[in-house]
C-alpha cells in the first residue's frame, strides 16, 4: 500500500482545515468578531472547531487502527521512520490535549456551535489555571509541528521526489 486510504486522506485534510482555522480565529478576532457577534462569538466557534478536531482525531485514529498506514518511506532509512512515527505521535497527541486543556480551563458553558450548551466541568482553579498554561504553551508546539510537518512534506515531494507526498494527496481522476 503506497497511499493512506481515502477516509484517511479526507479526515486529515478536514482535521487541516479546521485547526488552520482555530488558529486563525483567536488572533484575527477583530476581523472574525465583525461576522460572529464579537469576541464571544470568535470564542464560541474556536472552542466548537476544537471539539470537532477533537472527535475528528478520535476518529481518525479509530480508522488508522482498522485501516493501518502505507509504507511511504524506505524501509532502510530507519531514522526518517521513527522521525516520522514520533511527529505523527506528538502531533495525534497535540490534537487530542489541546481541545480537552480548551475545555477544561474554561469556567463558562461552552455553546458548541450555536446548539448544545456543554456545562464546566467542576475543577478547581489550580486545575484550570494547569490547563490553561498548558493550552497557551503548547499552542506554539502545535504550530511548530504543523509548519515542520508541511516542510517536510514538501521537501519529501519538491526534493526527495519519493512520493511521500502523494500518499496523502486525493487520488488524480483520469
Amino acid at each position: 500500500m503506497n497511499r493512506y486510504s481515502t477516509p484517511q486522506i479526507a479526515l486529515h485534510w478536514l482535521t487541516a482545515l479546521l485547526v488552520l482555522t482555530n488558529i486563525a480565529l483567536p488572533y484575527g478576532h477583530d476581523f472574525f468578531g465583525q461576522f460572529l457577534g464579537g469576541d464571544g462569538g470568535v470564542f464560541t466557534l474556536h472552542k466548537s472547531i476544537g471539539l470537532t478536531v477533537l472527535a475528528l482525531t478520535l476518529l481518525r485514529l479509530v480508522v488508522r487502527a482498522r485501516h493501518g498506514a502505507p509504507q511511504l518511506l524506505p524501509p532502510e532509512d530507519r531514522f526518517q521512520q521513527v522521525a516520522a512515527k514520533a511527529g505523527h505521535a506528538l502531533l495525534y497527541l497535540l490534537l487530542l490535549a489541546m481541545p480537552l486543556t480548551g475545555l477544561l480551563f474554561g469556567k463558562r458553558p461552552v455553546n458548541l456551535f450555536w446548539l448544545v450548551e456543554i456545562a464546566p466541568l467542576p475543577l478547581s482553579d489550580d486545575t484550570r489555571a494547569l490547563a490553561k498554561q498548558f493550552h497557551l504553551t503548547a499552542q506554539y508546539v502545535l504550530y511548530a509541528l504543523i509548519l515542520g510537518h508541511a516542510a517536510i512534506a514538501l521537501w519529501h515531494h519538491y526534493v526527495r521526489r519519493d512520493g511521500v507526498l502523494r500518499g496523502m494527496l486525493p487520488a488524480a481522476r483520469h
